[in-house]
């Protein structure tokens, strides 16, 4: 089974965790799976004039996905309520918190861009997808009851995010960090203990 464009479930199983070079293989692995899912497919359309929302939403299946592997879950929890307090603590926790400096930002792009787009194919209440360059990252509309997202300016965050989140993993000090991204990756791989 392919895990990514170069690799494949063999290669991941193969590497060797007790060394740092193991590390550094399976971080390739990692990168290539997730610039070969997400982000060269948005290269490759996000100059068209239609594409903000098939951006964002390859955006927020990779938020969810990187959500995923920072705390070494299998899935995104379900549940009441579970899925957004997910997706919003990316938002709220990492480098994103400087623009989403309150739950309310967060939970509006999680109910109203995030799943509009993903559930309905368009965005909800008074929320809107721009790309001006005056439009700042994220915004409330002037009657505050939606947002304006600069879809260009939120996907360059989140690929500085993923840059600095494979910068972490590159570090043999974040091993919490390590041991929650393999955790994930195991997953994918069906890989269980005593593989």
């Amino acid at each position: 089974m392919r895990i990514s464009p170069k690799y494949a479930v063999e290669d991941w199983k193969a590497v060797d965790f007790s060394t740092e070079e193991g590390w550094k293989k399976a971080i390739c692995i990692f990168e290539d799976r997730i610039r070969g899912r997400f982000l060269d497919l948005i290269d490759a359309i996000k100059c068209s004039t239609y594409a903000g929302f098939a951006v964002l939403a390859l955006d927020c299946l990779l938020i969810e996905t990187l959500q995923q592997f920072r705390k070494g879950l299998p899935a995104t929890p379900q549940g009441r309520g579970e899925a957004g307090k997910f997706f919003e603590s990316f938002l709220t926790e990492t480098s994103f918190s400087s623009y989403f400096n309150n739950k309310e930002l967060a939970s509006m792009f999680y109910n109203q861009i995030r799943c509009g787009i993903l559930h309905q194919g368009e965005v909800k209440e008074n929320s809107r997808v721009l790309i001006r360059k005056v439009t700042p990252l994220v915004s409330f509309t002037a009657d505050r009851r939606g947002i304006i997202i600069n879809r260009k300016l939120f996907h360059k965050q989140l690929v500085n995010e993923f840059e600095q989140y494979l910068s972490q993993l590159r570090d043999p000090s974040n091993s919490d960090l390590r041991s929650k991204f393999k955790k994930k990756m195991d997953h994918i791989c069906r890989v269980t203990i005593g593989d």
